[in-house]
């Protein structure tokens, strides 16, 4: 009863827990040495009481109940992990688009007051990201969280407990995307706050200045740290929407041009197999993992595909 009251108490918009527990079998390791030592498998993780305790979270489907603490059970009738510090820990850093080309979710309908349905680009990066952060804090790991927004906004250092999970969910919902993401800026300001030799994760549509951002990720590589970039698109990104006339708005600027749209597919849909081709030529080039995620896949299977390609690649 006290684990069936203790998940009915987490619900955040951006962490589903019935999906996660599709996810309960993967590792988020980094494919190089971290700060020096290898934080791969960790197949011998210290545990015990030569190891410093660190802080307690909430139990969740999947832990190992050899983690729990009875004794808080005991007095509190919820259960808790154990968290202690340990060796080999890595630390993951999100950085997650959050300008106005990250808001779009479809095409508006007849009344363009009307609510758009289906999840945003933002939407669909926060869901990867907030499951990302679950498993790297569930191997006991600690991760950080940012927002490319005119720069960085709303950073949290990393750390590993529930406590920094909820309050990082909380600023997702809290965001609303707007304005120029300033991606170049926004890594070059994570890079500041920590390690570059950590991992670094981007979420974005990346459209922003390839070249900076491009330079941007190299400094991160070269001084030793690991990237992966998730390219997040709706499908009417890849395949305009199936409309003869549309006024289309820039949501970044506020432009407008009003276009017909089957005279221009054709070569919209080269320029865009172009834009996409050409981001992935880019990461490959710079070591950089490369993942695209349409909007329209659960975010769950495109996370658990490239968690077994990199495993594998691994090996």
């Amino acid at each position: 009863m006290a684990a069936t009251r203790n998940q009915g108490e987490f619900r955040h918009k951006y962490l589903q827990l019935a999906d996660l527990r599709r996810l309960e079998y993967l590792l988020f390791a980094p494919r190089r040495i971290v700060e020096g030592r290898y934080s791969g498998h960790y197949a011998t993780r210290q545990r015990g009481q030569s190891v410093e305790f660190r802080d307690y979270r909430q139990y969740l489907p999947g832990d190992d109940i050899g983690g729990i603490d009875w004794k808080v059970y005991g007095r509190s009738d919820k259960l808790f992990i154990k968290l202690f510090e340990h060796q080999s820990e890595l630390t993951v850093n999100l950085l997650i688009d959050a300008s106005g080309s990250m808001a779009y979710r479809g095409q508006l309908v007849g009344d363009r007051r009307a609510p758009q349905k289906g999840l945003s680009k933002y939407d669909y990066a926060c869901f990867l990201a907030a499951s990302i952060g679950f498993l790297v804090m569930k191997q006991h790991d600690r991760f950080s969280c940012g927002f490319a927004q005119r720069g960085l906004q709303r950073y949290a250092p990393p750390e590993s407990t529930m406590r920094h999970l909820t309050g990082i969910l909380r600023r997702m919902e809290a965001l609303r995307p707007r304005g120029r993401a300033r991606l170049p800026v926004a890594i070059d300001e994570l890079t500041r706050q920590g390690s570059r030799r950590s991992l670094l994760i981007v979420l974005s549509d990346l459209i922003d200045e390839p070249d900076a951002v491009a330079k941007a990720l190299a400094a991160r590589t070269q001084a030793g740290g690991e990237a992966i970039v998730f390219q997040i698109l709706h499908p009417d990104e890849l395949n305009l929407p199936d409309i003869d006339h549309g006024l289309f708005i820039d949501s970044e600027t506020a432009a407008r041009v009003r276009l017909n749209v089957s005279e221009i597919r054709d070569e919209y849909k080269q320029r865009m197999r172009d834009f996409i081709d050409g981001w992935f030529r880019r990461c490959l080039g710079l070591g950089v993992d490369y993942a695209r995620a349409l909007t329209n896949e659960p975010y769950y299977k495109i996370l658990e595909r490239y968690l077994v390609g990199r495993e594998q690649r691994r090996a």
